[in-house]
């Protein structure tokens, strides 16, 4: 956005780096939403009573597993390039800056990719997963 069309209040539409954004950005990196800065849903809105043409239907939408192809893609690889993976992991969340909880996501995160995966990051780093 041009510094002349910023807003002057707070602004929030979800699209803190959007399009011909030329504002200065100081900080380190911008994880919004957060949970520290968490996304604000809408209100709910009632379903009208009265008659609709047409058809409506309510159904469960299934939620996608996002785990499984990272998992076999993991499973995939020869056991060396399995060590590298895990060290490098491993190494990116030892940083100073990143904390328990973080470190514990993550671990969580690569233990529903493969179960040995969380596991063996996890025992390095002293974390169990947290999910």
């Amino acid at each position: 956005m041009l510094p002349v069309n910023a807003p002057k209040c707070a602004h929030h539409n979800n699209h803190y780096d959007g399009l011909m954004n030329f504002m200065d950005r100081t900080e380190e990196v911008d994880y919004y939403p957060s949970r520290h800065a968490p996304l604000r849903h809408a209100e709910r809105f009632p379903i009208p009573a009265r008659p609709v043409t047409g058809r409506r239907e309510k159904v469960i939408i299934h939620k996608q597993n996002d785990f499984k192809q990272p998992g076999e893609r993991y499973r995939s690889w020869a056991p060396d390039r399995q060590d590298r993976f895990i060290q490098r992991w491993v190494e990116a969340l030892s940083h100073p800056k990143v904390s328990y909880e973080l470190r514990s996501i993550w671990v969580s995160y690569l233990a529903k990719c493969d179960t040995s995966l969380g596991q063996k990051v996890g025992n390095r780093l002293n974390v169990k997963p947290s999910m």
